[in-house]
């Protein structure tokens, strides 16, 4: 109606005059081009939101709009197979009025998909838009490409080796339909690549949140709520709007890695939100050594990896980059900028979104950095006096590999990070209401102290407290003390070296000298540090 009002007023006599004139309708058109509200498009109000306390309410502004078409992006790679399987799933999956093509990024494939399983009938028939790079160019730039080359009202990026349960493209835009700038994720579970069907193993079976580890590595967790601290990497959706918004991809990335932690971060400081939906469900094929057909076509590259995770890191934390130096690589390129790259194109997203600091993310997910541990109010050694050494575990800094690792007892030095300890995962028993801690954690991995049998080893931290019973990593140093490993299932038990190895037995019979322990030179780590820090400085006060 205003539209028609305004036409009807440039063709009236008042505007029917010369050159100067024609300018003038020009520029009222341009100014009401930007103040209409568009249908379909979100309402671009404020960008951030007034006395925000974090809850996530006021978090990312409330945009509504009305989504109308969802285009999917599968970016692939020598994945011919899996490729169509994928396509024919997500096709089947989608009403035809609403899915308005799946874009599919042939990332240089040693077979032409377009000459293979995507000929020109088959692209016509599951509206496929080929998009191919003649080499390839690594996964995030394959959805870069895809990205920007989308027309729906959600961009939805899935891998090449997916099958979406009916129903979700539903679920993904009810999710997003209240908030254009939420980026919404679905449960991901298992696929049989034999029948692309979904490995059923219960409601609860799949994955969808993840948190920041301080390498910028992301760890799955049970998140107590929707909200996503990180996300996982390659099944998601996001607005259109949003997805320009923000920049997309750091087109400077190079492989794969790290993309997610650069999506995560720019979405949350910059007005956005993440947000589980966990009845949308979808099977992704994983990865398993004992079935080659899995495996990935490209060998990883982990040199790229690192150098991604740390423009990510270095562009968006801020003075809490300075953790780096206590991971040797990510070191290494913090301080080699021309290594690392130009990271104008996401600072310049920061500077014109106006995007919180990193700290205001930290507070944000105090679940998760103050309640699990990773921002302890202390490390220390734990030492054995009757023996005169230290606890240390065998294992680099950062990730895992294997998902678990030893320990050992040494001569202690203050000046080995492997023999600092904290407290660590989410205290739901015995009253602990939720907050920290639980168990034992090594300082700057994502190792916990566990049991293994009847001896000590370490596995991948529960940050969350949720599966104590699974992993038994509820640990503490007692009073008196002792090392106590407590389990749902049997009596609670304390480690006391017994030779070269740690026993669990009673603790009513541990003896003093292998089994009575003492925290001994505390320190305030860095990352609490800069965090306590930020609090006490901030001009965001509604973190308080």
């Amino acid at each position: 109606e205003q539209l028609a009002i305004l036409s009807l007023w440039l063709r009236s006599g008042v505007f029917r005059c010369a050159h100067h004139c024609m300018l003038l309708r020009r520029l009222v058109l341009v100014i009401l081009w930007f103040t209409l509200e568009v249908p379909g498009q979100p309402s671009m109000e404020n960008e951030q939101c007034n006395n925000d306390d974090g809850s996530g309410s006021c978090g990312a502004k409330q945009q509504e709009w009305e989504p109308k078409s969802m285009s999917v992006v599968l970016p692939c790679f020598n994945e011919e197979k899996f490729a169509i399987q994928t396509v024919k799933a997500v096709y089947n999956s989608v009403p035809e009025d609403i899915l308005k093509e799946i874009i599919v990024v042939d990332d240089g494939s040693d077979e032409d998909l377009g000459k293979t399983v995507l000929l020109s009938k088959v692209r016509k028939k599951y509206k496929v838009k080929l998009l191919k790079h003649k080499e390839s160019q690594g996964l995030i730039k394959a959805k870069f490409t895809g990205g920007f080359a989308a027309t729906g009202d959600i961009i939805v990026f899935f891998d090449c080796h997916v099958s979406p349960i009916k129903g979700w493209h539903a679920i993904f835009m009810d999710k997003m339909r209240t908030n254009y700038r939420r980026v919404v994720v679905p449960r991901i579970t298992n696929l049989d690549i034999d029948t692309w069907k979904e490995k059923y193993a219960g409601g609860d079976a799949g994955f969808s949140s993840c948190y920041m580890t301080w390498d910028v590595d992301f760890k799955w967790f049970d998140a107590p709520d929707e909200y996503v601290p990180v996300l996982s990497g390659g099944l998601l959706g996001i607005s259109r709007p949003w997805f320009n918004e923000t920049g997309g991809y750091d087109e400077q990335m190079i492989g794969w890695g790290g993309e997610n932690i650069d999506q995560s971060l720019r979405t949350w400081l910059c007005g956005g939100e993440i947000v589980a939906a966990m009845d949308a469900r979808v099977a992704h094929m994983w990865r398993t050594p004992d079935d080659p057909r899995t495996l990935s076509k490209k060998p990883a590259n982990g040199y790229a990896a690192i150098r991604n995770k740390v423009r990510a890191g270095v562009a968006w934390m801020g003075n809490f980059s300075k953790k780096f130096s206590d991971f040797d690589m990510m070191e290494h390129f913090k301080n080699n900028p021309v290594e690392l790259g130009d990271l104008s194109n996401i600072l310049d997203v920061s500077r014109k979104r106006h995007c919180r600091p990193f700290a205001w993310f930290l507070h944000r997910f105090r679940n998760v950095y103050e309640d699990g541990g990773l921002l302890p109010s202390e490390t220390f050694q734990l030492r054995l006096p009757g023996r005169k050494k230290c606890l240390q575990f065998l294992g680099a800094a950062g990730t895992s590999q294997t998902g678990v690792g030893r320990v050992k007892l040494v001569k202690c030095n203050a000046k080995d990070d492997r023999q600092r300890w904290h407290l660590g995962n989410v205290d739901l028993q015995s009253g602990g209401k939720g907050k920290c801690c639980g168990g034992l954690r090594a300082w700057n991995t994502d190792q916990c102290l566990q049991p293994d049998g009847d001896k000590i080893a370490t596995g991948v931290c529960d940050i969350s407290g949720k599966k104590v019973a699974a992993t038994a990593q509820r640990v503490a140093l007692s009073a008196e003390g002792h090392l106590q490993f407590q389990s749902p299932y049997t009596n609670t038990q304390c480690a006391e070296l017994s030779g070269k190895q740690f026993r669990l037995k009673d603790c009513s019979s541990v003896q003093a000298e292998g089994g009575v322990w003492e925290r001994t030179n505390s320190e305030v780590p860095i990352e609490t540090k800069l965090y306590r820090e930020a609090l006490s400085n901030a001009d965001w006060q509604h973190v308080r």
